[in-house]
C-alpha cells in the first residue's frame, strides 16, 4: 500500500513538472516553473499544444509570420468592427506575437484565450494562428458590445465578464488594472497614425 501511495505521489510530482516545464518553454516565464495552480486549464492547454504538434505543425512548430498574423487581424477586425490597431496592441501585450504561448493560468496562443472560452467561440485548434485570432477578436467584440466602454471590454477580456458585471468598473485586480492601462496607453500612441507602425 505504501508503494502505491509513493507511486501516486511521484506520478503527481512528475505531472506537475511536465505541465510547468511545458508552460515555461512556451513563454520563458519563470513563474510557470513554481506555479502549482491552474493545473486543470494548463493541462487542457498542453493537450491542445501536443495535438497541434502531432496533427498540424510538427516538432519544429512552424509559425505564421508577423505579416500573416497582421493580415488575419485586419481580416477579422473588419468582420467584427474592431480597430485592427487595437487588436495588434492586444496581441503584442498578450503574447508578444508568440503563437505557441501558454500562460501560467493556461491561456493559449497569440490572443491568450482560456480553453473554455476558446471552445465556447466554436473553434478547434487554439495554436492555429487563424483560429486563435478569429476566436480572440470574436470574444473581444462580444465584450465590446456588452460593456461599450473600452476599458471595461478589455477588463472583461482579461479577467472575465463576471468580474466586470459586479461593479461595472475595472476589477480591483492589479494584473487587470496594469493590463488595461498598458493597452490603452499603447493604443493611444498609434490609433491616430495614418499607417500602422508594428
Amino acid at each position: 500500500m505504501i508503494k502505491l501511495y509513493k507511486f501516486i505521489l511521484y506520478s503527481f510530482v512528475v505531472y506537475i513538472l511536465i505541465i510547468n516545464s511545458c508552460t515555461f518553454f512556451t513563454t520563458f516565464n519563470p513563474k510557470a516553473l513554481i506555479n502549482p495552480f491552474y493545473l486543470k486549464s494548463r493541462t487542457v492547454s498542453c493537450y491542445f499544444l501536443a495535438k497541434h504538434i502531432v496533427l498540424e505543425a510538427g516538432i519544429y512548430l512552424a509559425k505564421a509570420s508577423k505579416s500573416e498574423i497582421n493580415e488575419l487581424v485586419n481580416k477579422y477586425s473588419k468582420r467584427y468592427g474592431i480597430d485592427p490597431k487595437l487588436v495588434k496592441v492586444m496581441i503584442k501585450i498578450e503574447s508578444k506575437y508568440n503563437q505557441y504561448a501558454i500562460s501560467r493560468t493556461g491561456a493559449m496562443g497569440l490572443m491568450q484565450i482560456m480553453p473554455l472560452t476558446f471552445s465556447e467561440m466554436g473553434f478547434q485548434d487554439p495554436f492555429d494562428a487563424e483560429q486563435n485570432i478569429h476566436a480572440g477578436i470574436k470574444y473581444f467584440s462580444i465584450q465590446k458590445i456588452t460593456f461599450d466602454k473600452l476599458e471595461l471590454a478589455l477588463s472583461a477580456y482579461n479577467a472575465g465578464p463576471a468580474n466586470v458585471y459586479k461593479e461595472l468598473a475595472v476589477p480591483d485586480f492589479s494584473e487587470t488594472k496594469a493590463y488595461v492601462r498598458k493597452i490603452i496607453t499603447e493604443y493611444n500612441k498609434i490609433k491616430e497614425k495614418p499607417t500602422d507602425s508594428d
